[in-house]
């Protein structure tokens, strides 16, 4: 009779052992149309101030570009969230060279439209904090901007933003 439940204890316990195991552990990661285009990306927003001389606008903050809900890699969303200016706009892009712009793209936030072109990821260009990330550049203008004086001065400005992809972590 103690063989019969030793047999039976031993049984139900390698049921369980075999069926606690999953074997489709993925560790694969599935990335959007877009990617590596997309992602959260920590830059700065600056000014030309003399040729090749640049005077940041703001400290680093975040950019979001994503995927659009047809998730196609011909367009993405590129949101400041309100960090800088408050555009949001959908945005054509290259996947296959990692370029993207756009002339007089309608902001999402509010009626204005909004121009950014040379946008280009960098695949693992810059070191932060001793780990290698990709790195983003674009420039952006505005047709609701002003000049120092306060006039209207439509795509006047262009601001050149650059940084790297962000880790969550900084």
């Amino acid at each position: 009779m103690k063989l019969k439940y030793t047999l039976l204890l031993t049984l139900f316990l390698s049921l369980g052992v075999f069926t606690a195991c999953d074997d489709d552990d993925d560790d694969d990661i599935d990335y959007t149309a877009t990617y590596p285009i997309s992602g959260t990306w920590s830059v700065t927003f600056n000014i030309e101030t003399a040729p090749g001389q640049f005077e940041p606008l703001t400290d680093p903050t975040e950019v979001l570009i994503y995927n659009t809900a047809a998730n196609v890699p011909t367009e993405v969303w590129v949101d400041d969230e309100g960090h800088f200016w408050e555009f949001k706009v959908k945005t054509p892009i290259n996947i296959s060279n990692l370029t993207f712009s756009g002339e007089n793209l309608a902001n999402d936030y509010y009626p204005s439209q909004v121009t950014i072109t040379d946008g280009q990821v960098f695949l693992n260009a810059v070191e932060v904090n001793n780990v290698l990330r990709d790195s983003i550049y674009f420039r952006v203008s505005f047709n609701d901007d002003e000049d120092a004086e306060g006039n209207p001065d439509p795509f006047g400005t262009i601001y050149h933003v650059y940084g790297h992809r962000s880790s969550g972590f900084e």
